[in-house]
């Protein structure tokens, strides 16, 4: 019997970006979202803890999806949208069920870059995911975010064979407000990966 319930994005990077990731699924709750966070990142499970509570938010530790995450389907079952914010290399052995989307957490220095490059190609290398999307944290707005995107989506382009959209940068504020058309866009391409929905340019 197939699993119910929305999407589950791996994150990559949430453990350099845990703040991100925190306001990223306060956001999407506020807008609506039915959204569950598993996390190995005590810094964001906790900052998740002590947040306003929110009826459509919950926070799981990736504890109480087993040592693989085999507990996952069960889990995602339950939410409109999963996001797995988990250690970089428990993305890299693949999910408990089969996930065709993922997010990279970048910064748009050259370092940050490689960085993020890496942990894309480790993630497309299991052969299920297809399509990333790159979110850059703060201080990177504008045209640094930008540029980055283009160098890092040019480089796995040419080596994985796989598009990058954009999905913006973080605002350089920490006011929850700030992320809903981050949040909004995140949920909107989760989506509809399947009816060709592409992330909308900020």
């Amino acid at each position: 019997m197939p699993r119910r319930g929305g999407p589950v994005l791996p994150l990559a990077g949430a453990g350099e970006h845990p703040e991100f990731v925190v306001r990223l699924a306060q956001a999407l709750a506020d807008s609506g979202t039915r959204v569950t966070v598993v996390s190995d990142f005590d810094a964001v499970i906790e900052q998740l803890g002590r947040g306003r509570p929110r009826s459509g938010l919950t926070a799981i530790h990736s504890r109480q999806a087993g040592d693989d995450l085999q507990g996952l389907a069960s889990i995602a079952a339950r939410a409109q949208l999963t996001l797995v914010a988990v250690d970089d290399g428990r993305l890299a052995r693949g999910l408990s069920l089969p996930s065709c989307d993922a997010v990279v957490l970048a910064g748009a220095d050259t370092e940050a870059l490689a960085t993020a490059y890496a942990r894309i190609k480790a993630m497309v290398g299991l052969g299920s995911i297809r399509d990333v999307c790159a979110l850059f944290g703060r201080g990177t707005g504008g045209a640094p975010a930008r540029l980055g995107h283009e160098r890092l989506a040019q480089t796995v382009q040419r080596f994985l064979g796989v598009d990058l959209a954009f999905g913006g940068a973080a605002p350089d504020t920490t006011l929850p407000g700030d992320y809903r058309r981050l949040a909004d866009d995140l949920a909107a391409w989760a989506r509809g990966r399947g009816e060709g929905a592409t992330w909308r340019p900020h």
